[in-house]
């Protein structure tokens, strides 16, 4: 069908749907299915072929159950822009009433691996009447087929075929893209579809209800985002009110870089906004609540009529805009002085959806593009590249500094990152009050406030405080002061004066000062206000942790910062990102010097890795973060990496395991955060016939020496035995010795070869070992771990980095070096290249050298 039917049947100064142009996708093709409440509820179901989307109206909807034969009765060819339309289609208009976007994603034909076969097949495929394709959407996963009925020219037959993802549970019900019902559509009465405007990219516009038409024209030329802005997003089934904001590492100077972006540095309280279901939730980055304090914007919030948090920070201005932190602090003292405001500069949830891995440009688009004009409520606004001149505009406005933001970075809640940096005009400094001076002259209240921080649990003095204080502020301190007055001093080494009251550690205090002087005190201090969003306990001097020289001008391109910094790095199939992420900031090792360096070890270590499924343990944030391990890989990597399913043997379902098979997988992983490679002991073919023995010998709380002594021991006992012994640091406290054996004896009976092993060295070393499992009942003594020989147990392969401190890898030893001498620290990143070139690959004879376990069994018979 042409579009023209399409077109002839719509009248489009009425409905928002978009005019039938011909197009097609540049990289996969793509699908939809619509949830369409008109005169009957149905579903439309949408295929990408020729440029158009090739539509069957479904009653019943799709079922995942494969014995279902959903009737789905062949409609007009729909233009792509429909793809991602959502909203009310006006009463008495072809197909009135509203459309929800049900799923959305990719697909391709079966069997196919290239758009161009997928193209020719597919139009070959709907001529015969019998389509069979596989479906990547957020609902709808796996091999669906469309069989046009015999003798029927617009009804066939929707059907799940069988498959790992037949037979699922109900499909959720509310739309992918907003989150929303067909009542919450209604009631935005948004559209959510693509228009082409000049300088923009297709966009997802917002447009007001038709009483508000100018407004809507107006929205809808100047803000915006795409639906692909929320093809990133993860879809949440709960709101999320435990999120904290995340916060920025002090940076020394300002500086010029095209990949960050550079914002006001507001003198205000930091806040996320909950916004759910019109209730308006306003905390602190500490999780103390606002509301009461500050009223005038938690009614400004409520006109905001989607579920939504956004991050930002509530601020008194003067009339020149710039921001008070005493007047907001003593708000009911000043009430004419002040307008207060919330200035918003970013956006973590949406109608749903989880945006913090979204990039920050994106985040800001999404939030410019839903964020109300209102006088309260604004949008904090950036610029691109021209960090200084950003800091020297605030400078001239005696503003505060200025918060350097890397573009592409996600959003880390709770976490001090270097992905944010501030950059002040002057020094600040929040500081502890632990006690005060007697008033002098006419003065009331107190004299001067001692304030100092916390270093190693430690409470330092930093300086008094005498001046920036009010009447009214000072007789509010005095009162605050008395209730937690004591007898002794709560510095570590107190100040000598005269009429001094020492107080409990309680109160926090923002300071503004010139400078510290060589003992260690403010200059010139002022007192600008008390904060209670920050634990006293949590004050410690901040000091510089970036020098901006590291950072200026990196992109030497001088290009807008990308979605994807791509290099080849040794793979043509991998789109490297966030190259300069530091993974051990203390040592300045980024994500692209971890790529680096698997690319350059690639031929020694893809032998432990080819055919094993990976248990990937991802720490895409570097070694500050926990991380985490992740085994099923369905649908979440690229089709041209391998992968193997592998039944669970405590669930009835398939996990797909990734499989590394060369050295583009292997630089795909390290991309995806992979510091440390985790394979099985057995290969793909032979799943259950692991063809290395493992000695873990695990230290806990054990010397070094009794580490090494154990090593040596398993040496002696394997020597006795005639069975080769290869041993590996384990890049963290401990020690790994394998045995190579031929594939053909299970885990049960390698693992209790191991045992018996263990249990001779035991014999021999019985006051340093031991093979106790719980900690408590082996103190002190080094654990022989024969237990990591079990199907699916991994550890650290042999040339894996670690996440740890010092960056440390698993490096295979000479056994002569396995002495008192060893330093386990040494074998890290920054030596491992000039020991290849010195000792070459240690292991590389290892599989050639496997044994047969029965022989082995039979000799010690």
């Amino acid at each position: 069908m042409a579009l023209e039917k399409y077109n002839e049947k719509r009248d489009f100064n009425k409905t928002k749907e978009p005019k039938g142009v011909k197009k097609s996708s540049k990289d996969k093709l793509r699908f939809v299915v619509q949830k369409h409440a008109a005169s009957r509820l149905h579903y439309d179901f949408r295929l990408e072929i020729d440029g158009v989307l090739v539509s069957w109206a479904v009653p019943k909807g799709p079922s995942s159950n494969p014995s279902d034969k959903r009737l789905a009765v062949q409609t007009e060819d729909h233009p792509m822009d429909y793809i991602d339309f959502e909203g009310t289609i006006p009463k008495g208009e072809y197909g009135g009433g509203t459309v929800m976007v049900w799923d959305i994603g990719t697909y391709h034909a079966e069997g196919s691996t290239t758009l161009a076969e997928d193209k020719r097949v597919l139009r070959k495929q709907l001529k015969e009447g019998s389509i069979k394709v596989t479906l990547e959407g957020k609902k709808l996963k796996g091999s669906w087929h469309i069989v046009r009925m015999k003798g029927e020219n617009r009804q066939w037959l929707l059907m799940k075929a069988k498959d790992d993802y037949a037979n699922q549970k109900e499909f959720e019900g509310n739309s992918v893209l907003s989150g929303l019902d067909f009542k919450g559509i209604e009631k935005t009465d948004a559209v959510w579809g693509e228009t082409k405007r000049p300088g923009d990219d297709k966009t997802v516009s917002k447009r007001t209800s038709s009483k508000n038409k100018s407004t809507a024209k107006e929205d809808t030329s100047t803000v915006g985002f795409t639906a692909s802005d929320l093809e990133d997003a993860v879809k949440l089934t709960k709101f999320p009110y435990d999120w904290r904001p995340q916060l920025a590492t002090l940076a020394d100077e300002a500086f010029d870089n095209e990949e960050w972006l550079f914002e006001t540095k507001f003198d205000g309280y930091r806040a996320l906004a909950q916004i759910k279901e019109n209730d308006v939730q306003l905390i602190s980055r500490n999780g103390i609540s606002f509301n009461a304090k500050y009223p005038a914007i938690v009614e400004a919030l409520k006109t905001i009529n989607k579920d939504m948090i956004l991050d930002g920070e509530v601020v008194a201005e003067d009339a020149k805009g710039k921001s008070n932190f005493q007047w907001l602090q003593h708000l009911e003292d000043f009430p004419d002085k002040g307008k207060l405001k919330f200035y918003v500069f970013d956006i973590l949830y949406f109608a749903g959806f989880d945006l913090r891995q979204l990039e920050l440009l994106d985040r800001k688009k999404i939030l410019k593009a839903l964020l109300p004009k209102h006088k309260s409520i604004i949008y904090s606004d950036h610029v691109i590249g021209n960090g200084i001149k950003a800091f020297e505009d605030i400078k001239k406005k005696n503003g505060e500094g200025i918060i350097a933001k890397k573009a592409t970075s996600k959003y880390h809640d709770g976490k001090r990152t270097k992905d944010w940096l501030k950059i002040k005009t002057d020094q600040q400094q929040e500081m502890v009050i632990g006690g005060f001076t007697d008033p002098k002259g006419s003065r009331k209240g107190l004299g001067a406030l001692l304030c100092g921080y916390y270093k190693n649990g430690d409470f330092h003095y930093s300086g008094k405080v005498g001046t920036g204080f009010t009447e009214a502020i000072l007789d509010d301190l005095r009162k605050k002061l008395a209730k937690i007055e004591r007898k002794t001093a709560p510095f570590i080494k107190p100040p000598k004066m005269s009429g001094i009251y020492w107080v409990k550690p309680e109160l926090v205090a923002q300071i503004k000062f010139s400078e510290f002087t060589e003992t260690g005190s403010m200059r010139h201090p002022v007192y600008l206000g008390l904060r209670d969003d920050k634990k006293a306990s949590e004050v410690t001097i901040e000091e510089p942790k970036i020098e901006a020289e590291t950072i200026a001008n990196k992109s030497k391109s001088g290009s807008k910062p990308s979605k994807k910094s791509t290099t080849k790095k040794g793979s043509d199939k991998v789109e490297f990102t966030n190259l300069d992420k530091l993974f051990w900031p203390d040592l300045k090792i980024t994500k692209g010097d971890v790529i680096n360096y698997y690319d350059a070890v690639a031929d020694y270590i893809m032998p432990y890795l080819k055919d094993r499924p990976q248990s990937l343990r991802r720490t895409p944030d570097g070694i500050k973060s926990e991380g985490f391990f992740q085994k099923d890989v369905a649908g979440k990597v690229p089709k041209w990496i391998k992968t193997r399913k592998i039944k669970s043997d405590s669930k009835e379902e398939s996990i797909e395991y990734l499989l590394c098979q060369d050295k583009d997988t292997l630089l795909f992983m390290a991309n995806w955060g992979c510091i440390e490679l985790n394979p099985w002991s057995s290969r793909v073919g032979s799943l259950n016939n692991p063809d290395y023995i493992i000695f873990d010998i695990d230290p806990k709380d054990a010397p070094m020496k009794n580490v090494i002594a154990t090593a040596l021991k398993v040496k002696e006992i394997l020597d006795q035995l005639k069975v080769p012994a290869y041993i590996k640091t384990s890049g963290g406290n401990g020690l790994h010795v394998f045995i190579p054996v031929k594939p053909k004896y299970t885990y049960n009976q390698t693992r209790n070869f191991s045992h018996l092993v263990s249990q001779m060295v035991h014999r021999d070393l019985p006051k340093i070992t031991s093979l106790e499992r719980m900690p408590a009942k082996r103190k002190g003594k080094v654990y022989l771990d024969f237990l990591q020989n079990g199907k699916g147990k991994t550890m650290a392969s042999i040339y894996s980095l670690r996440p740890r401190e010092g960056a440390t890898i698993s490096v295979p030893l000479d056994w002569d070096e396995v002495n008192n001498k060893l330093d386990l620290k040494k074998f890290n990143l920054k030596t491992i290249t000039k020991r290849l070139e010195e000792k070459g690959d240690l292991w590389k004879d290892f599989f050639s050298d496997a044994v047969d376990l029965k022989e082995v069994l039979k000799g010690m018979g």
